[in-house]
C-alpha cells in the first residue's frame, strides 16, 4: 500500500507540475524557448487549426507535450539521486 501510495504521489506530482510549466510558459514566453516557425505551421495544418479556439488548444496541447517529458525526467533524476545518496 505504501508503494502505490508513494506512486500515485509521483504521478500527481508530475501532472501539477507539468500543468503549472505550460502554464509558466504561457505567462512569460519571452523566459522560454519557443518553436521554429516551420513547425508552427507544419503543427497548425496538421491539427487541422481554423480559428483562435482551435489555435489556443493546440498550444496547450504542444506545451502539455513539452512539460511532461521534462517534469518526467526531472523527477527521475531527482529520485535516483536521492536513492542513491541515502
Amino acid at each position: 500500500m505504501k508503494r502505490l501510495l508513494r506512486i500515485a504521489a509521483i504521478l500527481v506530482w508530475i501532472a501539477l507540475a507539468s500543468v503549472v510549466l505550460t502554464r509558466l510558459w504561457f505567462a512569460y514566453p519571452d523566459f522560454f524557448p519557443t518553436l521554429p516557425a516551420p513547425w508552427v505551421d507544419f503543427l497548425l495544418d496538421a491539427y487541422g487549426a481554423e480559428n483562435a479556439e482551435d489555435v489556443a488548444d493546440l498550444e496547450i496541447l504542444i506545451g502539455l507535450a513539452v512539460s511532461v517529458p521534462v517534469v518526467s525526467l526531472l523527477t527521475v533524476a531527482a529520485l535516483w539521486f536521492t536513492n542513491r545518496r541515502s
